[in-house]
């Protein structure tokens, strides 16, 4: 298993619907082509998503630091001027402390 990142992103403000629909429609032609939000062929898994009103999170599964790097590259290029995205890694905190 890889590290899990939960990737929150957050509206950063009102938008027009174009701008909104042309963000989403970005999204999922890629998610239906890579299985992520962020175009990468292998090395990234999206697991979940929890969407809300002032914006969401994905919980991801990063296999390889390359393909992290190409995923948040993407991000920026075509998701940042809608949302502050970031990306928090997940520890369990259960193994972390022994």
């Amino acid at each position: 298993m890889g590290q899990l990142y939960m990737q929150r992103f957050e509206y950063r403000g009102a938008i027009s619907k174009s701008e909104y629909d042309a963000a989403w429609a970005v999204a999922n032609d890629v998610m239906a082509k890579t299985g992520n939000w962020g175009g990468v062929k292998s090395g990234i898994k999206h697991l979940r998503a929890f969407l809300t009103g002032w914006g969401g999170y994905g919980l991801i599964e990063v296999e390889d630091p390359k393909a992290f790097d190409e995923y948040q590259q993407f991000h920026i290029q075509n998701y940042s001027h809608l949302a502050t995205i970031r990306f928090d890694p997940v520890v369990d905190l259960a193994t972390s402390s022994k």
